[in-house]
């Protein structure tokens, strides 16, 4: 913690890659009075928590949520589709490279569960 010391912002980026010793290091900067500004997806394909980012989010002082457009209908998405061959996936790791191709934002109403593919 001591490269921190003089800086008054702290901010991580796709959050949710991180493991779960993030959620102490940001208690413990937050606690030394520094803004720490953290961006990352709350939920994975399959519509859950993602990595250490629930554990954050309880911790957090404010949360502000920016949503994408559902490439379906155009409501507000909050879920992120995964897609093989243009169809919701099933299966499949939880960490998968991709861009449009591969994933869309949809809404609660679009978004296929893996489940049910």
């Amino acid at each position: 913690m001591e490269k921190v010391k003089f800086c008054d912002v702290i901010a991580f980026d796709e959050a949710q890659f991180f493991n779960s010793r993030i959620v102490d290091i940001v208690k413990e900067l937050a606690y030394q009075g520094k803004r720490v500004v953290i961006a990352g997806l709350n939920l994975d394909y399959r519509g859950k928590s993602f990595g250490p980012m629930g554990d954050l989010m309880t911790q957090a002082d404010e949360i502000v949520n920016l949503t994408a457009y559902c490439s379906c209908c155009g409501r507000p998405a909050i879920f992120t589709q995964r897609l093989i061959n243009g169809e919701p996936a099933k299966e499949g790791p939880i960490e998968l490279i991709g861009d449009t191709e591969a994933y869309e934002p949809r809404c609660r109403l679009c978004f296929v569960p893996p489940e049910k593919a």
